[in-house]
């Protein structure tokens, strides 16, 4: 029968720690979704952004676009 892999028992301190931070990284999260909600689009295109750039953004898989290329004739 394979080993079920071990749970790391976390203190009371650690858990109340970590909720603390995940509670601070959703207003942080949120905060940044309003901010950039409340932008017109002229302002997101001046960062480079769209209105459907907002979630990639948020969740930190947004890189930006390569330019594109010019093609000469």
């Amino acid at each position: 029968m394979p080993e079920r892999p071990r749970r790391c028992a976390m203190s009371a301190q650690e858990w109340w720690c970590s909720l603390r931070r995940r509670v601070v990284e959703a207003r942080s999260r949120r905060r940044a979704r309003a901010e950039l909600r409340a932008m017109d689009d002229l302002q997101l295109r001046d960062l480079g952004l769209g209105r459907s750039d907002i979630p990639s953004v948020l969740a930190g898989r947004f890189d930006e676009p390569v330019a594109p290329r010019v093609r000469i004739h």
